[in-house]
């Protein structure tokens, strides 16, 4: 079961930064995880909320601000908004990275694929896995043959539609897994990545227990996104 970094390696330093991102591959991740919005004048950033409240204590949304405002901001906890460039990197030099797009407008769509082949060298584009929450996202990645695809399914139902538009990987909430379900997916031939935590779980998104991680290991997922690297694979090391 390979281990993604939620938002990188979440659990030990400020969230979708190099030092989370750093530090997730150092502890084992397979891949990193971040989100990407866009500022006011285009730009591609690296951000989960759709404002900037919890993180900077102010009103605004992420796309109200010009990229310049929002490279000045940081918070006493080392947590700052990185351009997608310094994820993408990674990618650049053949590490696994999954984007989760959280604009799924059309410009920003087509901002973010000329983004990838700005900074990505195509042989290197394969380790990128675009995470689309849209039928319509899928379809567009789909259309670039250019990097691996990964649906943000709405809801379980969404799966066949998502993997028949191109998603070769279905994203599950932790709540939403069972034997039957993991059966179902993985006779389409997708495999399947599962967020621990979340809605319908003690636990907040990306955080888990080892019990849990142990049941989704047995259960025959292919990758779990987590904030806690180490646990996650100090878990899959105890289960060779």
């Amino acid at each position: 079961m390979k281990i993604i970094a939620h938002r990188g390696d979440s659990a030990h330093f400020p969230e979708n930064t190099p030092a989370s991102w750093d530090g997730a591959y150092a502890a084992g991740a397979f891949a990193i995880e971040t989100d990407i919005r866009l500022s006011s004048d285009g730009i591609c950033v690296c951000a989960h909320d759709p404002d900037l409240d919890r993180l900077f204590g102010r009103c605004e949304q992420v796309s109200a601000l010009p990229f310049a405002e929002l490279m000045s901001l940081a918070n006493a906890q080392g947590g700052r908004i990185a351009p997608a460039i310094e994820a993408l990197s990674y990618a650049a030099a053949g590490k696994p990275v999954l984007l989760d797009i959280k604009d799924e407008s059309g410009p920003a769509l087509e901002r973010l694929w000329q983004t990838i082949a700005e900074s990505v060298p195509a042989p290197q584009r394969r380790r990128i896995w675009a995470g689309c929450h849209s039928l319509d996202a899928v379809r567009f990645f789909a259309g670039t043959d250019a990097v691996n695809i990964l649906g943000f399914i709405p809801s379980p139902e969404d799966a066949v539609a998502f993997w028949a538009a191109g998603a070769t990987i279905i994203r599950l909430w932790e709540r939403d897994v069972s034997a039957e379900r993991v059966a179902e997916l993985r006779g389409l031939g997708a495999d399947i990545w599962v967020t621990t935590g979340g809605p319908g779980t003690a636990f907040a998104g990306g955080d888990s227990a080892a019990a849990n991680l142990r049941h989704l290991a047995k259960t025959g997922i292919g990758g779990v996104l987590v904030n806690d690297v180490k646990l996650a694979v100090d878990i899959m090391e105890t289960m060779k």
